[in-house]
């Protein structure tokens, strides 16, 4: 048995809290200043997490921002960040001043980050931030929280330069209902979760742009199938060039976790109104209000690695489509013409 301290209440570091329970281990869950609605509500008896469909497991122990000590870190033998990229700065902070000994921590933050002109991914830029992190371990896949939290069948990838503390993290998670894939290509795994938030935006903007009133959804697959397959290829060379290894954008924590992305969450809600000739702006006003979008935040980065590129334009034309509508407030201009058999 361990003790796993889950940092942020937010929809994933919730859902984790699921199988740690039901593996028999301690599981603190500590929620951020802005959790405060959530943390309240699981603390009422019965309460369930406003995103979920049934109440964790009752071993589970929550915990206010301002009710996590020193102590709880201390005792915890993983530590989990269930922050989103906005919170990351907030995360290193609190666990600079939280941590006294080193410790394992596993992300589930999906973002790029810089280093100088380089684009790199948290498995390069957190492991210098973080005074006291043993080991950097990043979680990605094909993973929606809800469903996890409901126990149905999932399969992620836990990643990390270090094999047997990696291995080790994945087997303290691991249940009969989440099967857990392991890989020293922590750079890969990284770069792609990140990259899939942005590369859904532009194919689910396909299901939208192209409807077909004769199915029940309303959508066209032609036109989604085939910009999915430009975004894996994209997703692909991005990943090479960032660091990570090609293969893995084909694997779980690509095209797998691009596939679940694109069926459904804050990024396809984003792709739908894009694809409906609306721009960035005037879906963040609607729908997407007061919603963090992690897409937007990659667009911003990989803006800067496509202007790093030789005929970008040309060799990623998905990518190029989606940061200019994002970084430019307009629509997205994206032309099936130009796309060839690859």
């Amino acid at each position: 048995m361990a003790t796993i301290l889950i940092l942020g209440a937010g929809v994933m570091g919730s859902a984790l809290a699921v199988p740690a329970s039901d593996n028999g281990h301690i599981v603190l869950l500590a929620g951020t200043p802005l959790d405060a609605p959530i943390i309240d509500q699981l603390k009422q008896k019965g309460g369930i997490h406003p995103k979920f469909d049934s109440p964790l497991p009752n071993t589970v122990q929550v915990l206010a921002n301002e009710e996590l000590t020193a102590e709880h870190a201390e005792a915890a033998d993983l530590v989990v960040v269930g922050v989103s990229s906005p919170g990351i700065d907030w995360a290193v902070n609190r666990l600079n001043g939280l941590l006294a000994s080193d410790k394992p921590i596993a992300f589930v933050t999906k973002g790029l980050d810089r280093d100088g002109e380089r684009v790199v991914t948290y498995a390069e830029t957190l492991p210098h931030r973080i005074r006291r992190m043993a080991t950097f371990i990043g979680i990605g896949g094909p993973c929606i929280a809800k469903e996890l939290a409901s126990r149905l069948p999932t399969l992620s990838v836990y990643s990390g330069p270090d094999r047997e503390a990696t291995g080790w993290a994945a087997e303290l998670m691991r249940t009969p209902y989440y099967r857990l894939a392991v890989t020293e290509d922590v750079t890969g795994v990284e770069a792609c979760a990140a990259l899939k938030n942005f590369f859904a935006i532009g194919v689910s903007a396909m299901q939208t742009r192209y409807p077909d009133p004769t199915r029940p959804d309303g959508q066209s697959k032609n036109p989604t199938a085939g910009a999915f397959n430009q975004a894996t290829q994209e997703m692909a060379a991005l990943c090479e060039r960032i660091g990570g290894r090609r293969a893995t954008a084909f694997d779980l924590a690509g095209l797998g976790d691009l596939h679940v992305t694109v069926g459904g969450g804050r990024n396809s809600r984003l792709g739908h109104g894009l694809g409906q000739g609306r721009s960035v702006s005037e879906v963040k006003a609607g729908e997407l209000a007061g919603e963090t979008v992690e897409g937007i935040d990659t667009a911003r980065v990989v803006l800067a690695l496509l202007s790093q590129i030789e005929n970008a334009e040309s060799e990623f034309p998905l990518a190029t489509a989606i940061t200019n509508a994002v970084t430019t407030n307009g629509k997205l201009a994206f032309d099936f013409g130009r796309l060839g058999a690859m």
